[in-house]
């Protein structure tokens, strides 16, 4: 997994924006604010249901000019804007086909993605990590004040 000062790996991804589709960078979005990419495992899966709640339920405006928040996942675009849908997502949920959680180091042996959440900086370096080691996450939701403790100190 990666680990704090770790540069992050630069992807290109497809997500949902609104009712249509977009291309996300991190590169790009780095290099105009932060961003927290989340990875999960699954949409409609309770465990990832509660952690994106989670993350739409805070107030990233309130801590800092701007913040980027970027789910991550498996899965066909239309299942992502679904759920995206389903959950009011304030934020986009991108397709990761190219394997990207391997990239990040949170791709578990059986091929699935580890909950897990990364804080990319200007210089796309990696200011926070976090990945749920549990094999099989409860339906709670992960404490997000260590993320927001990382993003105040930007």
């Amino acid at each position: 997994m990666l680990e704090i000062g770790d540069p992050a790996p630069d992807f290109d991804l497809e997500g949902t924006a609104g009712e249509g589709r977009g291309a996300y960078r991190l590169s790009a979005a780095a290099g105009r604010a932060p961003v927290l990419v989340a990875f999960y495992a699954e949409d409609f899966a309770p465990a990832c249901r509660s952690y994106l709640e989670a993350l739409r339920d805070t107030d990233w405006g309130s801590l800092t000019d701007a913040i980027a928040v970027f789910g991550v996942a498996p899965g066909s675009l239309e299942d992502h804007r679904a759920f995206a849908s389903d959950l009011e997502l304030p934020f986009p949920l991108l397709v990761d086909h190219p394997g990207v959680d391997a990239q990040f180091g949170v791709q578990r042996p059986d091929g699935s993605t580890r909950r897990s959440a990364f804080l990319v900086d200007g210089r796309c370096r990696v200011r926070f990590a976090w990945a749920d080691e549990r094999d099989a996450p409860g339906e709670e939701p992960p404490d997000v004040t260590p993320i927001l403790d990382a993003v105040e100190s930007l």
